[in-house]
């Protein structure tokens, strides 16, 4: 509960410092993203690190044997929470520790999660893309309906 309102208050004092500037939310808790919306970095770091120009979330995932810790930063949308947890069931992931932190539309996950035997994601790369494209269908579907 502190660590969710340590976070909270850390946005709101963001919002406040960077409301003209246009910098990210939460941009500190990513140290090295598999995908990240961020702008800041060459062409080069981005075709790296599998970024596109309209990215769906900051991902980072660091796996240590058969556990990941995973770190989302995305907009809010519609039901993506219970799908996003619906999704890692179904890709064998077990969820550990979940931590959600919102400020404005954005939202920021933090998981604790347990990479079953059965699993087919290999590397925290496997995951991130993943999980990757299980928000990019959670935008489609929000943005159908």
């Amino acid at each position: 509960e502190l660590e969710q309102r340590l976070q909270s208050l850390g946005a709101r004092k963001e919002i406040k410092e960077n409301s003209e500037s246009g910098s990210t939310l939460f941009a500190e808790f990513f140290a090295f993203p598999q995908y990240s919306t961020s702008s800041s970095r060459s062409e080069s770091e981005a075709i790296m690190s599998n970024e596109t120009q309209n990215s769906i979330a900051d991902i980072e995932v660091n796996m240590v044997e058969s556990h990941a810790n995973l770190k989302i930063r995305s907009k809010r949308r519609p039901k993506q929470l219970l799908k996003l947890v619906s999704g890692l069931q179904s890709m064998r992931l077990t969820i550990l520790h979940f931590n959600v932190t919102t400020a404005d539309e954005i939202v920021l996950y933090s998981l604790s999660v347990k990479v079953e035997d059965d699993c087919n994601l290999t590397s925290g790369d496997d995951i991130a893309t993943a999980v990757y494209q299980l928000l990019g269908r959670i935008q489609e579907d929000a943005s159908l309906n």
